[in-house]
Protein backbone atom coordinates (compact mmCIF):
# COMPACT_ATOMS: atom_id res chain seq x y z
CA UNK A 1 0.00 0.00 0.00
CA UNK A 2 1.30 3.41 -0.89
CA UNK A 3 -0.33 6.35 0.91
CA UNK A 4 -0.96 9.08 -1.80
CA UNK A 5 -2.44 12.63 -0.52
CA UNK A 6 -3.82 14.24 -3.99
CA UNK A 7 -7.24 16.21 -3.91
CA UNK A 8 -8.45 16.47 -7.17
CA UNK A 9 -11.77 18.93 -7.36
CA UNK A 10 -14.49 19.07 -10.28
CA UNK A 11 -14.26 23.29 -10.25
CA UNK A 12 -17.59 24.19 -11.09
CA UNK A 13 -18.88 28.19 -11.60
CA UNK A 14 -20.71 27.80 -7.82
CA UNK A 15 -20.24 27.26 -4.28
CA UNK A 16 -23.41 25.19 -4.11
CA UNK A 17 -21.75 22.27 -5.99
CA UNK A 18 -18.93 20.51 -5.46
CA UNK A 19 -16.93 16.87 -6.77
CA UNK A 20 -13.99 16.00 -5.11
CA UNK A 21 -11.62 13.03 -4.50
CA UNK A 22 -9.61 13.11 -2.33
CA UNK A 23 -6.72 10.19 -2.41
CA UNK A 24 -5.61 7.87 0.06
CA UNK A 25 -3.76 5.34 -1.16
CA UNK A 26 -2.90 3.17 -3.64
CA UNK A 27 -2.73 -0.41 -3.75
CA UNK A 28 -1.06 -2.60 -6.78
CA UNK A 29 -3.67 -0.83 -9.85
CA UNK A 30 -6.91 0.06 -7.20
CA UNK A 31 -6.91 3.44 -6.08
CA UNK A 32 -8.83 4.34 -2.88
CA UNK A 33 -10.31 7.66 -2.32
CA UNK A 34 -12.99 9.79 0.21
CA UNK A 35 -15.14 11.03 -2.70
CA UNK A 36 -17.41 14.32 -1.58
CA UNK A 37 -20.14 15.75 -3.16
CA UNK A 38 -22.00 18.93 -2.74
CA UNK A 39 -25.47 19.65 -4.72
CA UNK A 40 -27.83 22.58 -3.55
CA UNK A 41 -28.15 21.74 0.31
CA UNK A 42 -27.37 17.94 0.11
CA UNK A 43 -23.61 16.42 1.09
CA UNK A 44 -21.81 13.37 1.61
CA UNK A 45 -18.47 11.40 1.80
CA UNK A 46 -17.83 8.13 1.38
CA UNK A 47 -14.91 5.51 0.66
CA UNK A 48 -14.61 5.14 -3.12
CA UNK A 49 -12.04 2.45 -4.47
CA UNK A 50 -11.76 2.14 -8.76
CA UNK A 51 -8.98 0.42 -10.87
CA UNK A 52 -6.26 2.22 -12.83
CA UNK A 53 -7.68 1.25 -15.92
CA UNK A 54 -11.29 3.02 -14.83
CA UNK A 55 -10.10 6.19 -14.07
CA UNK A 56 -8.02 6.46 -17.66
CA UNK A 57 -10.98 5.42 -19.47
CA UNK A 58 -12.82 8.00 -17.56
CA UNK A 59 -9.76 10.36 -18.56
CA UNK A 60 -10.08 9.75 -22.20
CA UNK A 61 -13.50 9.78 -22.69
CA UNK A 62 -13.66 13.22 -20.84
CA UNK A 63 -11.32 14.45 -23.07
CA UNK A 64 -13.08 13.31 -25.87
CA UNK A 65 -16.23 14.87 -24.67
CA UNK A 66 -15.07 18.04 -24.34
CA UNK A 67 -13.86 17.90 -27.65
CA UNK A 68 -17.01 16.92 -29.35
CA UNK A 69 -19.48 18.34 -26.81
CA UNK A 70 -20.70 14.65 -27.56
CA UNK A 71 -20.95 11.48 -25.23
CA UNK A 72 -21.05 10.25 -21.37
CA UNK A 73 -18.69 8.33 -19.18
CA UNK A 74 -19.30 6.36 -15.38
CA UNK A 75 -16.92 5.50 -13.13
CA UNK A 76 -18.13 2.87 -11.07
CA UNK A 77 -17.26 2.72 -7.11
CA UNK A 78 -15.54 -1.52 -6.98
CA UNK A 79 -16.80 -1.93 -3.85
CA UNK A 80 -20.54 -0.53 -3.83
CA UNK A 81 -22.96 0.43 -6.16
CA UNK A 82 -21.66 4.42 -5.75
CA UNK A 83 -21.27 6.24 -9.14
CA UNK A 84 -20.45 9.04 -11.06
CA UNK A 85 -21.86 9.92 -14.45
CA UNK A 86 -20.59 12.78 -16.78
CA UNK A 87 -22.72 13.71 -19.56
CA UNK A 88 -22.30 16.78 -21.88
CA UNK A 89 -24.87 18.30 -23.70
CA UNK A 90 -24.29 20.23 -27.24
CA UNK A 91 -24.58 23.27 -25.72
CA UNK A 92 -21.56 22.47 -23.43
CA UNK A 93 -23.29 21.82 -20.31
CA UNK A 94 -21.29 19.03 -18.37
CA UNK A 95 -24.24 17.69 -16.26
CA UNK A 96 -22.51 15.38 -13.18
CA UNK A 97 -24.87 12.61 -11.27
CA UNK A 98 -24.36 9.82 -9.32
CA UNK A 99 -24.49 8.48 -6.08
CA UNK A 100 -21.97 8.48 -3.19
CA UNK A 101 -22.61 5.71 -0.40
CA UNK A 102 -24.03 2.70 -1.31
CA UNK A 103 -27.76 1.42 -0.73
CA UNK A 104 -26.01 -0.87 1.53
CA UNK A 105 -24.62 1.70 4.11
CA UNK A 106 -26.34 3.52 6.39
CA UNK A 107 -26.36 6.58 4.57
CA UNK A 108 -25.96 7.49 1.23
CA UNK A 109 -26.77 10.60 -1.35
CA UNK A 110 -27.93 10.41 -4.77
CA UNK A 111 -27.09 14.09 -6.77
CA UNK A 112 -27.18 16.39 -9.92
CA UNK A 113 -25.90 19.05 -10.93
CA UNK A 114 -24.96 21.02 -14.36
CA UNK A 115 -21.64 22.68 -14.56
CA UNK A 116 -19.82 23.77 -18.17
CA UNK A 117 -17.16 22.07 -20.19
CA UNK A 118 -14.58 24.34 -18.82
CA UNK A 119 -14.37 22.18 -15.82
CA UNK A 120 -13.10 19.10 -17.37
CA UNK A 121 -9.83 20.21 -18.81
CA UNK A 122 -8.07 20.57 -15.15
CA UNK A 123 -9.73 17.94 -13.79
CA UNK A 124 -8.47 15.36 -16.57
CA UNK A 125 -5.07 16.83 -16.00
CA UNK A 126 -5.39 16.42 -12.18
CA UNK A 127 -6.21 12.50 -12.61
CA UNK A 128 -3.38 12.12 -15.12
CA UNK A 129 -0.67 13.64 -12.52
CA UNK A 130 -2.28 11.04 -10.01
CA UNK A 131 -1.87 8.06 -12.68
CA UNK A 132 1.87 8.73 -12.73
CA UNK A 133 2.11 7.45 -8.96
CA UNK A 134 2.88 3.28 -9.67
CA UNK A 135 2.54 0.61 -6.84
CA UNK A 136 5.87 -0.78 -6.56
Amino acid sequence: MIEVCDIIELKTNTSSERLCFTTRYLVYANFTFDLSVLSDNFSGTSHFCVRREQLEEMCSNLSNMYLKLLGSTILEDNDSDSFIKFEIEPNGWLIVSGQVGGTHEDHSVRFKFQTDQTSIPPFVQDFNELLKHRYS
